[in-house]
């Protein structure tokens, strides 16, 4: 996520929140994010090749039925050749408004699918560990042959059988004999 995306998602979260709707400009962001990811819409909204008047047709179709900060953003773009900023803006703002929560979004990493029992003793395991509420993503990765790695914001907790088995190789390389 690039700086100028995270000073467009700054300002765009403090006009939200001082006007009362965040939430709907969320939701409008991550509607955003999701068109803007489509296939092609990158080159069409970039290329150079594009004139002035069709971005300015793809945009507002873009902004239609948007929280007005939003339609308001995405001319500011326009008018400033800035529109590169629209695809790290999602993960900008997302982590602004998760951060106003006190939540964070996090990774766990298992060898095997896991239920929704262990789903919830991890987040709540996760929770302890960060102090915050934390959402849980899950990722199988059958590598790691047993225990779970877990991700929260940026800190990693290995318990699984790799890094314990890497672990006790370090020791026995170490060990005086």
């Amino acid at each position: 996520m690039t700086l100028l995306a995270k000073r467009y998602a700054q300002a765009l979260f403090l006009l939200s929140k001082q006007k009362g709707v965040l939430d709907a400009v969320a939701a409008d962001v991550q509607m955003l994010h999701g068109a803007v990811s489509a296939p092609g819409a990158r080159a069409l909204l970039e290329s150079p090749d594009v004139r002035g008047d069709e971005r300015t047709r793809v945009m507002q179709t873009l902004g239609r039925g948007k929280n007005q900060l939003v339609q308001n953003l995405l001319g500011v773009l326009q008018h400033r050749h800035r529109i590169e900023v629209l695809f790290d803006l999602h993960a900008a703002f997302r982590a602004l408004v998760l951060a106003d929560r006190g939540e964070v979004e996090g990774r766990v990493e298992t060898p095997h699918p896991i239920g929704d029992a262990e789903l919830a003793s991890l987040q709540q395991l996760a929770g302890r560990l960060s102090g915050k509420k934390v959402s849980l993503q899950v990722a199988v990765r059958p590598e790691l042959l047993g225990g779970v790695r877990l991700f929260v914001g940026n800190v990693l907790y290995d318990g699984s059988l790799k890094a314990t088995l890497a672990q006790l190789e370090q020791q026995l390389l170490q060990a005086a004999i």
